[in-house]
């Protein structure tokens, strides 16, 4: 099932009593952000794009870091890590017995649809881990500090399998997860949009990248 994080966003903050105008302060400061990037949008054109004074808009939010702060800490917070926990539950029940290629083969296409579905807000994130090593850091400190749990739940989850031998090996899967899929991404979608690609053989092969790290390349089933 597809899933909208924008969508998500938008459910959130209507359980926090936001006025209409400053929920849409934020879907418009998302597709601004993702199009121009962070530092090149300004509150004025926020503002007039949503149909707003820049008066409102900073009593809504104090600053543009604010606004965009308001963007990514419920994300990280609540709708990411409900929905990955999600996933890890699906993989548990239904994927556990095909091995740990068989594993890294399902999330790597899921997430990388996951990634697609969400093109504003993963363009935010590389636009702002890229150019605002603030942003940078508060980013790893939510995803690591609102986490914890679910972070020790796929931890032990990746033990059982023969291959991962060490926490450095679960250092180095993430690590090569993220590397691997947002190279792939910014290739695809920033750098050379014009070209044609070939998505299940491109997935086919981060796997298999992914995979090789942990074990010999005639070992893939």
């Amino acid at each position: 099932m597809p899933f909208s994080a924008t969508k998500a966003l938008d459910k959130w903050y209507a359980t926090q009593n936001m006025p209409a105008s400053q929920i849409k302060v934020l879907d418009v400061a998302i597709t601004l952000f993702a199009q121009n990037g962070y530092d090149k949008t300004s509150t004025n054109e926020i503002a007039t794009k949503a149909n707003v004074s820049q008066a409102v808009l900073f009593k809504y939010f104090r600053s543009k870091h604010n606004l965009l702060q308001t963007i990514l800490e419920p994300l990280f917070k609540n709708i990411v890590p409900q929905f990955t926990t999600q996933l890890l539950d699906e993989i548990v029940e239904k994927r556990q017995g095909q091995g740990l290629y068989g594993v890294l083969s399902f999330i790597t296409y899921d997430r990388f649809k996951f990634m697609m579905e969400n093109t504003e807000l993963i363009n935010i994130l590389i636009n702002v881990t890229l150019t605002d090593d603030t942003v940078k850091k508060q980013i790893k400190k939510l995803i690591v500090q609102s986490n914890v749990p679910l972070i020790l739940k796929i931890q032990k989850f990746f033990k059982r399998f023969p291959e991962i031998k060490n926490s450095a090996d679960l250092d180095n899967l993430f690590y090569l997860f993220v590397t691997q899929l947002m190279g792939y991404f910014i290739l695809r979608y920033r750098l050379f949009p014009e070209n044609k690609y070939d998505t299940e053989a491109d997935l086919k092969r981060i796997t298999n990248n992914i995979y090789y790290a942990f074990r010999h390349p005639d070992q893939v089933g």
